[in-house]
């Protein structure tokens, strides 16, 4: 009986009336299409969450804040986008003065991302941003976790629209704030008001000095927080080499030195401390985003009340500077903070630094536990022996600092930071290994379903009673991880989902009943050149397949091959090299053969473009948008001709790409188009003989297609570029700063070589070629899994998951393309107008 239902229930998944598995009959096509869809989007979800799962735990104890603090109120100035390199090279006068003889100072290093909002995250919660952020939205998310505004008696902060609201969202009600008006962001009229940001952050200090601090005059824990985002405005404009960003380094100087003077003057009791920094720094080319150096280097330099004044460099991590922050007034350290307190930015003051030290010590140490047993599932009553170590090391440093051996105390609490450290990286590590298993079973399973999908291997030798024991043993097998995972006090449901996914995935390989052969090719995904040697090797196949090859096919695919080579585009603007591209354009539709008015308008329009490019014509505000939406009109006027109708959305979307552009891009995409549009349209036609049959020419083609898409995505580029931004590739669309309106025009900027890609695929292309990109695509995207970690420089892992993304996406992506240009490659404004007529000559 067992046996007749367990084939009852999965005889349409083993095979069919012609000993072939998974028939193409209606039904089964969309369980396979949407199994599809959910084993990628858990495959991709799973490793994004593998890496990036929040380390945010609610609930942590609070270690109670130091009597008898140095300060009663810190000052913290942070310059946006300030790197340490230009500072060093350029450095102001009061701020070189304070770093010689009054404080002490060094460098900040950054993390990842090297972006504004994590940046201020890590100075002022001691946490290097919650990276499951990403996808909940970075600029109106508030911070929900524990920093240092929240813990002080009060804070006031003033600066960006972007930054400030993060923290005024408080649920305590401590944190008061006010930003100017987010217009005021707008990269092309500060050029004549380069001032104007931080003047308004100053003047506002000044004037909560002048009528609202004698309230506060007597009170401690207080914190003032000055976001200073002039530094990061005018080296995205005018880049961090430039005379402005060092008049606008200079003026900040100026006006500390006037805010510690009246400071000073009003409190008179030198108790107020300072901190000056950068959340992030820039590159030469004005962005931030791919990690280098720059980027992640910035000053810090503290003074004032409790500050040592020795004058000597210590280097620090940003997350540093919240406990620093805490310790000068006294104050609790955030609950998530993984800081470390450097006693070499205090005063000599054994006694408070060692008790500062402890309570830096008892703040890791209540993170450990909650690590451990969220981590491992264990009851609060269990102690690891890790946990056993750091508390004797928590009783001898009371012990000596009750016997006054304060130094003691010191060097064996900085010994026991560093253990709670290492202790916290392992458990919150701890199940990523469990979680790659899970994954990578999962996805070796899919992909054998799917090689078995394609080719379709009859199962007829096949014994049923091996096949009724193998569906047994994984039937058991979900038995078995339902029962261990719910039976632990503390199981964790995120393990259980992705286990059970897995055993899933394997049963349905296993249905195939066959090995299959996992072929590896990431090298273009990790060196740019791979793809230039892959793209010569596509020019032999083409001249060794096709029968009859078009020259200009060979020469643009050698063309193409030299794009990977070529230095990738910077955000500096190359004007010679797109605005040759443009007359090019111009004279090649001059040539062509078409009706007088449509060459008339495409000419106008490409020398509009060209104006507008050049800056002899402001197209922000209406110009260059027409431009943009007029390309699919353009696009329409063309014949449904494949050839023409391809040569149509190349003219079409040219414009708006040269409007996008900064260097050699329009060239990449006018050699593109040609070497599409000089495919034989042949191999269209064989296709249709055998449309059902995967064949080795299918899996020719699949590379061809994914070789060109990644080609879309480097050609120009790497994965550094991809993930910096700079508003320079915007600024004849948009100059305000508008973090979604101006991502949208670079994604769609990246798209349009993309969308060519996808309407050359319904003159290309095969549903059985379609099955084996989405074969090799997983077949990528395996390996590439290992590479994505959450640590290392921005620049590692923005292109870990760039790579991986890509991969993953990939097979989607081109179906996607191949539906969505439908439109474009078939609808006809004249089929239009030909009905209009009949409509009135019935009438």
């Amino acid at each position: 009986m067992l046996k007749f239902r367990l084939f009852n229930i999965f005889k349409y998944i083993h095979r069919n009336k012609s000993g072939y598995p998974y028939a193409y009959n209606k039904n089964s096509t969309y369980l396979f299409v949407l199994w599809t869809l959910i084993i990628h989007f858990v495959f991709l979800w799973g490793v994004l969450d593998i890496n990036f799962h929040s380390p945010i735990i609610q609930g942590l104890p609070v270690v109670p804040g130091l009597k008898d603090a140095p300060a009663k109120r810190l000052i913290l100035l942070v310059a946006d986008g300030l790197r340490y390199r230009t500072f060093r090279e350029n450095i102001p006068p009061y701020l070189k003065n304070i770093t010689q003889y009054k404080g002490v100072w060094g460098i900040s290093h950054t993390r990842v991302p090297t972006e504004s909002r994590p940046g201020n995250v890590a100075i002022a919660a001691g946490l290097y941003e919650d990276p499951s952020a990403i996808f909940k939205g970075w600029k109106e998310n508030p911070i929900d976790f524990d920093s240092v505004f929240n813990q002080s008696r009060s804070t006031w902060a003033w600066g960006s629209p972007d930054i400030i609201p993060l923290f005024t969202k408080s649920n305590k009600g401590n944190v008061y704030g006010e930003s100017y008006p987010s217009e005021w962001q707008d990269f092309d009229r500060l050029q004549n008001d380069i001032l104007r940001l931080d003047s308004w952050v100053f003047d506002k200090y000044l004037k909560w000095l002048e009528k609202k601090s004698y309230t506060m005059k007597h009170m401690d824990g207080i914190i003032f927080f000055l976001h200073l985002l002039g530094c990061d405005t005018i080296g995205h404009s005018h880049k961090p080499q430039s005379r402005k960003y060092i008049e606008n380094m200079n003026y900040i100087d100026q006006r500390i030195e006037e805010i510690v003077q009246k400071t000073e003057q009003f409190f008179d009791d030198r108790s107020t401390a300072y901190i000056f920094t950068a959340d992030h720094g820039m590159t030469d080319w004005g962005s931030h985003g791919s990690g280098s150096t720059d980027e992640t280097e910035t000053p810090l330099i503290a003074w004032g009340a409790g500050v040592s004044s020795t004058g000597i460099r210590y280097d620090v991590d940003q997350a540093d500077i919240t406990p620093l922050i805490s310790t000068l007034i006294g104050r609790p350290i955030p609950t998530n903070n993984e800081g470390v307190l450097r006693k070499h930015y205090l005063e000599n003051n054994d006694t408070y630094n060692a008790q500062a030290l402890l309570n830096n010590l008892k703040q890791l140490s209540y993170q450990v536990t909650e690590n451990r047993i969220l981590s491992c599932g264990i009851s609060d009553d269990f102690m690891d022996w890790r946990e056993l170590t750091l508390n004797k090391h928590i009783w001898e440093i009371n012990e000596y600092i009750k016997n006054g051996k304060m130094i003691e105390g010191i060097t064996e609490a900085e010994e026991a930071i560093k253990l709670a450290k290492e202790y916290l990286y392992y458990f919150k590590q701890y199940q990523r290994n469990y979680f790659l298993m899970y994954m990578t079973f999962m996805w070796s399973g899919w992909i054998i379903f799917l090689f078995l999908k394609i080719v379709g291997i009859p199962r007829k030798k096949i014994k049923p009673s091996l096949l009724l024991l193998v569906d047994i043993i994984f039937l058991s097998s979900l038995i078995v991880l339902i029962i261990r995972y719910t039976g632990n006090s503390g199981y964790n449901l995120r393990q259980l989902s992705y286990g059970l996914f897995t055993v899933i995935s394997l049963w349905l390989a296993e249905i195939g009943g066959t090995i299959f052969l996992l072929f590896i090719m990431f090298m273009g995904l990790t060196y740019r050149a791979a793809l230039s040697a892959g793209m010569l090797f596509i020019v032999v196949m083409q001249k060794v397949i096709f029968n009859k090859t078009h020259n200009m096919l060979l020469w643009s695919g050698l063309a193409l091959a030299m794009y990977p080579l070529l230095p990738i585009v910077e955000p500096y603007p190359r004007i010679y090299i797109v605005s040759i591209s443009i007359c090019i354009m111009i004279c090649k539709i001059a040539l062509r053969h078409q009706l007088k008015y449509k060459k008339i308008i495409e000419i106008i329009r490409l020398i509009i473009t060209g104006l507008v490019y050049l800056k002899l014509i402001d197209g922000r505000y209406w110009i260059s948008w027409i431009i943009l939406a007029s390309a699919p009109l353009f696009i329409w006027t063309y014949t449904v001709n494949p050839k023409d109708r391809i040569e149509g959305i190349t003219i079409g979307l040219f414009c708006p790409l040269s409007l996008l552009s900064a260097s050699y891009e329009p060239f990449f995409f006018l050699t593109l188009a040609m070497h599409l549009l000089h495919w034989p349209l042949s191999i269209k036609d064989c296709d249709k003989i055998t449309d059902n049959i995967l064949s080795i020419t299918d899996f020719t083609k699949a590379s061809f297609f994914m070789l060109y898409t990644l080609l879309c995505f480097f050609g120009t580029g790497n994965m550094a570029s991809i993930s910096s931004f700079d508003p320079v590739w915007t600024q004849h669309f948009i100059t305000v700063f508008s973090p979604f309106v101006m991502s949208s025009l670079i994604l769609f900027k990246l798209s349009i070589p993309l969308i060519l890609i996808g309407c050359a695929s319904h003159i290309l292309g095969s549903r059985t070629a379609f099955l084996a990109v989405l074969f090799l695509g997983d077949c990528l995207s395996l390996p590439l899994m290992y590479y994505v970690n959450p640590y290392g420089s921005w620049l590692e892992i923005g292109s870990a998951i760039s790579r991986f993304t890509i991969a993953i996406t990939l097979p989607c992506i081109l179906l996607i393309l191949h539906y969505f240009s439908y439109p474009l490659m078939k609808f006809n404004l004249n089929q239009f107008e030909h009905l209009l007529s009949e409509k009135k000559h019935i009438v």
